[in-house]
């Protein structure tokens, strides 16, 4: 009988630990900012970009920069008109597109459905 009311127990405040950690949990990522990557300028956060990878320090992603280059700007004149970034972002930028294609061409994509969009609505 003691062992019941033991076990009881036991289960008892595994249930309250549990509900704790979660909230806990909770508490961490609403605190967590952006994520690190393994690129040094590069970072991602839910706040930022809707979690779009962004070069630490300032709002832009690496999506604008790979953008820039298919318009056919260099480093330098990428540099040149986004003057906030150092040459070591912008390549850190392009490395992390290279290591992330596909999900750096579907921010690509996302982003120029979102520009049509934005064109036929004010067209109509």
């Amino acid at each position: 009988m003691e062992t019941t009311n033991e076990m009881q127990q036991v289960m008892k405040e595994l249930y309250e630990l549990r509900g704790e950690v979660r909230t806990l949990r909770e508490k961490v990522d609403a605190l967590q900012l952006y994520v690190v990557t393994e690129h040094p300028h590069i970072y991602t956060g839910a706040s930022m970009h809707r979690g779009e990878p962004t070069i630490r320090n300032t709002a832009i992603t690496v999506r604008t920069v790979v953008e820039r280059t298919r318009l056919g700007d260099s480093v330098a004149e990428i540099l040149a008109g986004l003057p906030i970034l150092t040459a070591a972002q912008v390549h850190d930028a392009l490395a992390y597109y290279h290591d992330h294609t596909v999900e750096i061409e579907n921010y690509i994509r996302e982003n120029q459905e979102a520009l049509w969009r934005l064109a036929n609505r004010v067209s109509t």
